[in-house]
């Protein structure tokens, strides 16, 4: 009886313990859910602005230089897009868009938009083709533009960073450069001094998370490295020189509006009743969405993900360098966790629609995304990119509405939402994928170079008559 009696005791404390382990289980999983409602748009209505936009607000497109000027040689992209492979069709970005040498024209497709609003970036090696070296004339085609910009009441925001090095600096280094954050810096002062008081927004740098994980991870752009310690080094780099940009722009122009622009994915587990899928997707979520703006609150350059050197380095600098959050949004992934992934993490596509390129459409993931940014560092926010590949361009007007629904649903939870830029103003070279994928409101002819209103622009011009330019 002793024997069956302590069985018995056993197995009650088993069944005690599993019924505890079940219900911890099943807490821990609707923390999770709770932690981040989930979001589903029933319909979008044809006016997506379910209240009036704030006066003031901002509805615009974005470019970048190197993926829409044409004739930019000296950079890092221009040596690697002319090997072998490293392109999608094997096309060099060349040309491109000719936007340099068609200014204006764009800039009255602008108006003809109805936006007044523009962000686009300098092209750092034609401004220093070589160290120490300015080349004025570059510099005054930059100021021309925006005084085009302000002539068309169009807001201008500019960018400094988005994505390409000059030759000079890769040569040492680039991001990883010991004194990167000391040239950025001489770069950023002399903008701000080039442009002066006609710009009043500035984006430091474009998704400094996608810049070190493609090419420092991945390897699938410049410099094509595979390497966790330097992606590291990169990452740290881009942060002390957004800092260090951000502080010489203020000093030159103490009413400047300084930001950096970041890619964020909603990252959701693939089996939500999976505790491991949460927990990966959790991690992918905390290394790739959070980490530069936590430095920035933090005042640390602060760097902690699986596999990665970690980085925790203080830099008071931080502390006050980005008056808003600029949100790059273009996807959703669903997340497996998975012991044969690089990180545990598997990514996969989500469920709904796709663009040309593969990606999920999900207008809900903006709305969710801009909550959790202010929910975590109270920051003024611009989306500052959103856009789809779409070809025949028959995507585009749902996409933007639907959207401009998202943002509108912000503003009315009183989510301080001050602008929405679209990717992009024209078809344009999307890095390794060459130019295949086309995102422009105006589709461009890359034979004859012509600009042709697509579905989405008529949509853009009907949904900024009811943002009202302001």
């Amino acid at each position: 009886m002793g024997r069956q009696s302590r069985w018995r005791r056993v197995r009650r404390m088993g069944a005690v313990l599993g019924a505890g382990l079940v219900v911890a289980y099943a807490v821990t999983l609707a923390g999770f859910e709770l932690a981040e409602p989930s979001v589903v748009f029933d319909s979008i209505p044809e006016n997506p602005f379910v209240s009036p936009m704030p006066p003031g607000f901002l509805w615009g497109t974005a470019t970048s230089a190197h993926q829409v000027e044409g004739g930019n040689t000296l950079n890092d992209w221009a040596r690697f897009e002319v090997v072998p492979g490293n392109i999608r069709g094997g096309r060099a970005s060349g040309v491109a868009s000719d936007h340099w040498n068609r200014v204006a024209e764009d800039v009255d497709l602008l108006s003809v938009l109805g936006a007044n609003a523009y962000r686009f970036s300098i092209e750092w090696s034609r401004v220093e083709p070589r160290e120490d070296e300015w080349d004025g004339a570059a510099w005054d085609h930059y100021r021309e533009e925006v005084a085009l910009l302000r002539e068309a009441g169009v807001t201008p925001m500019v960018t400094l960073l988005h994505f390409t090095l000059p030759g000079w600096l890769a040569d040492r280094g680039g991001l990883t450069a010991a004194d990167f954050a000391d040239r950025f810096e001489r770069y950023a002062r002399e903008a701000a001094r080039r442009l002066g008081s006609e710009v009043s927004l500035w984006c430091t740098v474009n998704e400094p998370n996608v810049q070190m994980y493609q090419g420092y991870v991945e390897g699938v752009w410049p410099p094509g490295f595979r390497d966790t310690e330097q992606a590291s080094i990169a990452f740290a780099g881009l942060v002390r020189g957004h800092a260090r940009a951000s502080m010489a722009i203020k000093d030159v122009n103490p009413q400047a509006r300084v930001g950096a622009a970041v890619n964020l994915i909603v990252f959701d587990p693939q089996r939500r009743w999976w505790l491991p899928d949460w927990i990966a997707a959790r991690e992918a979520d905390r290394g790739f969405n959070w980490a530069f703006y936590d430095s920035v609150k933090r005042g640390a350059i602060t760097f902690h993900l699986a596999g990665f050197p970690e980085i925790d380095e203080p830099m008071p600098a931080l502390e006050g360098s980005a008056d808003f959050f600029g949100v790059n949004y273009y996807r959703r992934n669903m997340v497996r966790f998975s012991p044969k992934a690089p990180g545990l993490v598997e990514l996969l596509q989500g469920p709904g629609p796709l663009s040309d390129s593969g990606v999920e459409i999900y207008p809900e993931g903006l709305l969710r995304l801009v909550r959790r940014v202010w929910d975590r560092y109270g920051l003024p926010i611009i989306v500052t990119e959103n856009g789809v590949s779409d070809s025949s361009g028959d995507l585009r007007p749902d996409f933007l509405r639907s959207h401009g629904y998202a943002v509108s649903r912000a503003l009315e939870e009183g989510i301080p939402i001050e602008g929405y830029f679209h990717w992009s103003l024209l078809d344009n070279f999307e890095w390794s994928e060459g130019f295949g994928p086309r995102f422009g409101l105006y589709q461009v002819d890359y034979e004859t170079l012509e600009r042709i209103p697509g579905p989405g622009a008529g949509e853009f011009h009907r949904l900024a008559q009811l943002v009202g330019r302001q």
